[in-house]
C-alpha cells in the first residue's frame, strides 16, 4: 500500500485508513475514505487495553485520562507511567520504498489528591505511523469528588475534565511536497474538551457498583489540512463491579457511540496473591485480548507495577496481534 504517492483530496482520506489500525487489512484495496481520518479511539495503555477498553468504570491509576478523567480522584499516590505498544506485529506495510511501522506510545503523571485543590494529571500520546503519519494529544486533566463541596454526597461522585491539545503531522517526501493539500503546512492542531462523571458508592446496597458517564472531543475539533476534517464527538457509558465478598474479580463494560458507530468492550480483572499479580482478559468488536500485572512496593514509599497486555485482531490478516508494555512507578 503507498498512500504517500496519491494525491490531493484523497490524501486525507488515506490518512483515515493509515489511522484505522483496526482494519489494517483493508489498506490493501486502496483508499475509498469512508472512515473518521483523525484521532480514531484506538483504546491505550496495556492494563486497559487487557480488558478489551472495558475500563470507563474502573479507571483507578494514570491510565484514566485515556478512558474517564473523573477517575484520577482514586489515585492516592503520584503516579508515573510509560506506555508503549507495538500494533499489529508481522503486518508490512509500505509508504513510497518505506517500510512503515505502527505503534502507540503513552506517558503519564497522575498527583495524588491535594488538599483543597483536588486531582490533577499531566498526559501524552502518540500513535505514529513511521516515515507516513503522527498524532500527538497532550492532556491537562482535572477532577473533583463533589463529596468536598456536599459532604452529604460521601465522595461517591466525581466529575473530571481533560484540557486536550491535539496535534496530527504528516511526513512529506518528493512526490506529496508540492501537494496543494498541505499548501499551508504539514501539520494541524486543535483544542477540545473532555468530561467524565463516576458513580462509586462507598457503602451501602449498591456498595461496589462502579458506573461511569464520558463525553470526549466535546467542541468536534477541526484538523484538517486543507478541507474540513472534524474530530467526531464520542459518548462512553461503563459499569464494572467489585463484589464485597470477592473484591479480587472485577468485571466491566463500556458502551461507546462514536460518529454512528457503536462500540461494545467487555472485559475482567483479578488480583492475586495480595495484589501482587493481576490477570485480565477482554474483547471488542476488533479484537479478543488477555493481559497481565505485577506489583512490588519498594520500601513504605516506593512501588513499581509492569503491565503486558496483548491483542489479536479478528479481521487482520499476516498480523501477530499488538503487544502493549508499560511500566508505572508509585511514590
Amino acid at each position: 500500500m503507498n498512500c504517500v504517492t496519491n494525491r490531493s483530496a484523497g490524501w486525507e482520506r488515506c490518512l483515515g485508513w493509515m489511522r484505522a489500525g483496526a482494519l489494517a487489512a483493508a489498506l490493501g484495496f486502496g483508499c475509498p475514505g469512508t472512515l473518521p481520518a483523525a484521532f480514531l479511539d484506538l483504546n491505550g495503555g496495556a492494563r486497559p487495553v487487557g480488558m478489551g477498553g472495558a475500563f470507563s468504570a474502573i479507571a483507578d491509576d494514570s491510565n484514566a485520562p485515556l478512558y474517564n478523567p473523573a477517575g484520577i480522584v482514586q489515585v492516592q499516590w503520584n503516579e508515573f507511567s510509560a506506555n508503549y505498544a507495538n500494533l499489529y506485529s508481522g503486518l508490512t506495510l509500505y509508504a513510497g520504498d518505506d517500510a512503515t511501522r505502527l505503534d502507540q506510545s503513552y506517558f503519564a503523571f497522575a498527583s495524588r489528591p491535594i488538599r483543597r485543590v483536588g486531582s490533577l494529571a499531566l498526559s501524552w500520546a502518540n500513535f505514529n505511523s513511521s516515515h507516513l503519519y503522527h498524532e500527538d494529544t497532550l492532556a491537562l486533566t482535572y477532577a473533583r469528588n463533589l463529596g468536598d463541596f456536599f459532604p452529604v454526597l460521601d465522595n461517591a461522585f466525581a466529575l473530571g475534565i481533560n484540557l486536550k491539545v491535539l496535534r496530527r503531522s504528516v511526513s512529506l517526501d518528493a512526490f506529496t511536497a508540492g501537494d496543494p493539500v498541505f499548501a499551508g503546512g504539514d501539520s494541524a492542531s486543535a483544542q477540545t474538551v473532555d468530561l467524565g462523571f463516576l458513580y462509586k458508592p462507598p457503602q451501602g446496597r449498591l456498595a461496589g457498583l462502579r458506573l461511569a458517564l464520558v463525553g470526549k472531543n466535546l467542541t468536534r475539533p477541526d484538523v484538517g489540512f486543507q478541507a474540513v476534517d472534524r474530530v467526531p464527538l464520542e459518548g462512553r457509558l461503563g459499569i464494572a463491579y467489585q463484589s464485597p465478598r470477592k473484591p479480587w474479580l472485577v468485571p466491566a463494560l463500556d458502551i461507546s457511540r462514536r460518529n454512528g458507530v457503536t462500540g461494545v468492550a467487555g472485559g475482567l480483572e483479578s488480583w492475586l496473591f495480595k495484589n501482587t499479580l493481576g490477570l485480565r482478559g477482554g474483547a471488542n468488536r476488533d479484537e479478543a485480548a488477555a493481559g497481565l500485572s505485577y506489583f512490588q512496593m519498594l520500601g513504605k514509599r516506593f512501588g513499581l507495577r509492569l503491565d503486558y497486555g496483548f491483542t489479536i485482531p479478528f479481521y487482520v490478516e499476516e498480523s501477530g496481534g499488538s503487544h502493549r508494555l508499560a511500566l508505572t512507578l508509585y511514590f
